[in-house]
């Protein structure tokens, strides 16, 4: 992981990119779980259905790799998401970590508590 310190007005201006990157980790997260979920299923009911299984194991993979795609832009960017809420991004800050989630037109940095940011 690349270890940056952000100041606030900073975070703010790459905001929109987070946003962006975010909003496809919570697609690909989305779409990951629903294909489990259908896989799951067709087993339980086709288990002969070897094509249909097959053809969902690859874009299960898919979805996983662009999922790991989009989670390694963030962490290009010195950022990463929160292990306790998967949807929260954390910018560290000089002295502490700002965190981030929620729509853009009412998004609020906040000091995440206990948190400092790595030296």
């Amino acid at each position: 992981m690349i270890h940056k310190s952000f100041a606030r007005h900073d975070a703010e201006r790459l905001l929109p990119l987070v946003r962006s990157i975010g909003r496809e980790i919570e697609e690909r997260t989305r779409t990951a779980a629903e294909l489990v979920e259908r896989l799951t299923r067709l087993s339980a009911a086709a288990p002969d259905d070897r094509d249909e299984v097959t053809r969902l194991e690859s874009e299960l993979s898919t979805a996983r790799r662009e999922l790991r795609r989009a989670e390694k832009e963030l962490e290009n960017l010195g950022c990463s998401l929160d292990g306790d809420h998967p949807l929260r991004v954390l910018f560290p800050g000089s002295g502490e970590t700002f965190a981030w989630e929620g729509p853009l037109d009412r998004t609020t940095f906040y000091r995440r508590l206990g948190e400092r940011a790595a030296s």
